[in-house]
């Protein structure tokens, strides 16, 4: 543990801490609200970098969009054939188990070299910059908790895709029993799944990554992975049949349209 976290929770009085926390949550919630990055890139936008820093941050990140490219084409077939069993009208639970059972395994590889990749970033930052980057990963878990801007904005998207549809009140209220009944199935191992987090996130922001740990850390949390993927598919193929064949053909329309204009972005950079 460093000596400014120390001080924080030794020194700093909680108001004070408080205080520091918001600071930090505003400005994380208005970068948010402009740009996709993950939480670490966007952290990193808000601490003072030196231009190395900065050069050798881009040339990790470069490595990082090449290792994730050897397995693009692979997720990109599993994705569909899982979209197509979702859209089905019978529910396949072994065929969704066995194409999200693949896709975690090529997940985990590709979750190993972002781990990797991030602690490598995290050992370029300075003690102080480290101390600051926590402080803002705190923050910026203080809102997300409290359905902040970033939360509040990815909710009120996903309305908004099914007020397109025109759905009766027979629909929203079917679908509104949908997601209620997953929220609660899936409360429980979203609890779980936070604990590994916070272990993962121990095993980023240490001097040497150990790759073993984590191996056997993301191993030892693969079932609740799995069994959270399946609910997540499952409400979505329970919510496609709650359509009429019209809408399902309007949502499967800007499906494709969304994918589409994110490939044509892809090739561009």
């Amino acid at each position: 543990m460093s000596k400014f976290t120390n001080l924080i929770k030794t020194t700093l009085t909680p108001i004070a801490l408080c205080l520091t926390l918001v600071i930090a949550a505003s400005a994380l919630a208005k970068k948010g609200h402009h740009q996709k990055h993950d939480d670490m890139r966007q952290i990193l936008s808000e601490l003072s970098l030196t231009d190395i820093q900065k050069q050798d941050i881009r040339q990790i990140s470069k490595q990082n969009r090449e290792d994730r490219g050897l397995f693009s084409g692979d997720v990109k077939s599993l994705k569909q054939e899982l979209r197509n069993l979702v859209q089905s009208s019978e529910w396949d639970h072994a065929a969704v188990d066995g194409v999200i059972t693949k896709r975690q395994t090529l997940m985990q590889a590709k979750a190993l070299e972002r781990a990797t990749n991030k602690n490598q970033v995290w050992n370029l930052l300075t003690e102080a910059q480290q101390d600051e980057f926590v402080v803002f990963f705190d923050a910026l878990r203080a809102v997300r908790k409290g359905k902040g801007v970033t939360g509040s904005k990815r909710g009120n998207h996903r309305g908004n895709k099914l007020a397109r549809l025109d759905l009766s009140e027979v629909q929203l209220a079917a679908i509104n029993v949908i997601k209620n009944e997953s929220k609660a199935t899936g409360k429980k191992i979203k609890a779980k799944l936070q604990v590994y987090k916070q272990a993962e996130q121990l095993l980023v922001q240490s001097a040497d990554f150990d790759a073993a740990a984590w191996q056997a850390l993301n191993n030892e949390y693969q079932a609740n992975f799995l069994t959270i993927a399946i609910l997540k598919a499952k409400t979505q193929h329970d919510i496609w049949n709650q359509l009429t064949p019209e809408q399902q053909a309007k949502a499967a329309e800007k499906i494709k349209g969304k994918r589409s204009k994110h490939g044509k972005k892809g090739k561009k950079h």
